[in-house]
């Protein structure tokens, strides 16, 4: 079956239905685009990410921990610590963001080669004197590059004496002092997805993750006389940290670059005003019987018009991919009977039905969106 194929068959049953632990609740996945538009764009190479904040070998690497505030001598000892700012932070974070990116947005919507061709090409291109030529010529229609950008970190140790009262062994009172290696970090990531063909940039950003700390408990004072006790906690290196958090962009490259599947959630409406013959529906929404509860709720609407039923039935019917006639039922739940919740369901579906609608043109149009005359910026490729 044809790739193009195979996503109009996705788009038309749109739609993975998984039982959330409780019988009034189910859990539908539809497909969203992403926020740029990537229209007509089916082959993406993804370049491995630069770090350009000249951070490679801070001045304090291979140093210990920095001991801050006023921490009384007799500690100082019990708190050396090497810094754990490792020798190869920098390319540890970059390949991370490599993986992560390349991972991102390869949803099976287009062929996304991965970093380490696409530097082979770049690398072609640039000895050939055209990397404009190479890509095109591999049938590249859009490059990814990505940089690390205003990248922080610092270490050092705190003392922090507890508010609350303890007891020592001996029966002394006594509040506890602890003492922590701290570690505060940030990063940004930077991206530019480029027009190959057109030489023209589709779209660029940021994405920054704001100031992290992390605390390491080194030991604390375990009596009135302030005896230290060790804490025999494992400190994360640099590396680990950053990678740790470059993995949190992954959601924002994807909903950025790629059309891609969100879960959604309904509540089904409950049996009320009771209409008894209803509890084979009810009872077939346990079992995850969808086909048995849309006929008995469909059946019992058109007999009586009870609500509960109509409403039941749209979600069950949207889920199903039968959309038109989902949205038909949830819009005449409140022209005829006066169901805000109807009415709110409607619009609901509207805009998950616009969403798809949206996401099919990404994946299905052939035009890409990047060659419009208004787009003028050049990159040299």
């Amino acid at each position: 079956m044809k790739r193009s194929n195979i996503i109009l068959v996705v788009l038309a049953i749109a739609v993975v239905l998984i039982l959330t632990g409780c019988s009034t609740t189910i859990a539908v996945k539809t497909l969203v685009p992403a926020n740029v538009d990537v229209s007509g764009y089916k082959t993406i190479a993804v370049r491995s990410t630069q770090d350009e904040t000249r951070w490679i070998l801070p001045s304090f690497w291979n140093s210990d921990f920095p001991i801050r505030y006023d921490i009384n001598d007799r500690y100082r000892g019990f708190l050396r610590v090497n810094s754990h700012l490792d020798f190869n932070v920098s390319s540890s974070i970059t390949d991370t963001a490599s993986k992560t990116i390349f991972k991102a947005i390869n949803t099976g919507f287009f062929t996304v080669l991965e970093p380490k061709l696409t530097d082979s090409l770049v690398a072609v291109g640039e000895y050939g004197g055209s990397v404009r030529a190479e890509l095109m010529n591999k049938n590249v229609d859009a490059l990814l590059t990505t940089k690390i950008g205003d990248l922080y970190y610092d270490e050092y140790i705190i003392q922090e004496k507890d508010f609350y009262t303890s007891k020592d062994s001996n029966g002394h009172d006594y509040n506890r002092i602890y003492f922590y290696a701290v570690q505060k970090y940030s990063i940004s990531i930077f991206y530019t997805l480029t027009d190959v063909e057109n030489n023209k940039i589709i779209a660029s950003g940021t994405f920054s993750s704001g100031m992290k700390e992390h605390k390491t408990t080194l030991g604390w004072t375990k009596n009135a006389e302030g005896d230290f006790e060790r804490s025999w906690g494992s400190i994360p290196y640099a590396s680990t940290l950053f990678s740790d958090l470059i993995k949190e962009f992954t959601d924002s490259f994807r909903n950025e670059l790629s059309p891609h599947y969100t879960t959604v959630y309904f509540d089904f409406m409950k049996n009320k005003p009771e209409i008894r013959s209803l509890e084979k529906a009810y009872d077939a929404l346990d079992y995850e019987n969808w086909d048995t509860a849309l006929r008995l709720f469909a059946d019992e609407y058109a007999r009586s018009g009870h609500v509960p039923s109509g409403y039941n039935a749209a979600i069950l019917y949207f889920a199903t991919g039968k959309t038109e006639t989902a949205l038909a039922i949830a819009e005449e739940l409140y022209s005829k009977y006066g169901s805000e919740k109807g009415l709110d369901l409607y619009y609901y579906l509207k805009s998950l039905a616009a969403r798809e609608d949206a996401a099919a043109s990404q994946i299905n149009s052939t035009e890409k969106s990047g060659s419009s005359p208004n787009n003028t910026d050049l990159v040299g490729l």
